[in-house]
This record gives structure tokens, sequence and C-alpha cells, in this order.
């Protein structure tokens, strides 16, 4: 109980990023098939009042870039989907509306600046890409001519 208090002392002092990763283990955590299971019922009532209180301490931490503006955005969206029913997705599309916007804004703001190029958008989700020993055992190797 000491941690809980420690880690909600140190929340007053932390940046949305900090606070994002917290939000995201957490997240993590309760999607693993170890704590939905019916023995860890105690610990996953735990970890949602946790995951609750991370989620009201975003509102009290300003964000420091666009970036920040986008993650909040986002945890309201989470939280959002968790909670609201089929009548109220609107909500949600209305989020992704303004975090379009935002990203819409940024992108020619950053083209202006001098001396720095413009950055694609992060694409999180990735493809498996086979690697250099997985491909010698499926290929049969050619000795190189050196």
């Amino acid at each position: 109980m000491a941690e809980n208090q420690k880690l909600a002392e140190l929340s007053g002092t932390q940046s949305v990023s900090a606070l994002g990763l917290r939000w995201a283990a957490l997240r993590g955590m309760l999607n693993s098939p170890l704590i939905t299971a019916e023995e860890q019922r105690a610990l996953r009532d735990e970890l949602l009042v946790e995951l609750a209180t991370l989620e009201q301490d975003f509102s009290t931490l300003p964000s420091r870039n666009p970036m920040e503006i986008s993650a909040k955005v986002d945890i309201a969206k989470s939280a959002l989907r968790d909670k609201v029913d089929t009548s109220e997705l609107w909500m949600i599309d209305l989020l992704d509306s303004i975090q379009a916007d935002l990203q819409n804004i940024i992108a020619p703001a950053r083209a202006a600046q001098p001396g720095q190029t413009a950055r694609p958008p992060v694409n999180l989700s990735r493809t498996h890409q086979a690697r250099p020993e997985e491909s010698e055992t499926t290929e049969t190797s050619t000795p190189s001519a050196a």
C-alpha cells in the first residue's frame, strides 16, 4: 500500500509521457491471460482501480507538445470505448477527428520551420520481417566467390 502512495506522490511531478508509459503497462497487464484468470480477480480489481486513477490524472497534467495532446486524446478514446454503448460511439469519432485536425495543423507548421524536415507519422503496426538467420535456413546457401 505504501508503494501506491509513493506512486501517487510521484505522479504529481510526472509528465504526460511518463504517465502514458505507466498507463500502457497497466493496460498490457490487464490484457494478460494470467490476470484474467478467476484466481487473480483481486489483483485485476486493484489494477483496474489504478488504471482509473491514472486516467483521471491525465486531466491534471499540462501537455508539453502536440504528441502529448494526442496521447491524452488516445487515453480518452480508450476509456470511452470501455464505458460507452454503441449509441455514444460518435464521441470516439469526434476525438479521432480532433486528433486528425491536430496533425493537420502541426504538419504545415513543421514544414515551414527552416532546417527541419517533416517526418511522416509513426505506424505502430509492424509486419514480420525474416531475420537473416531465418532466411538462410529456408534458402539453399551458395558459397560466395571471395
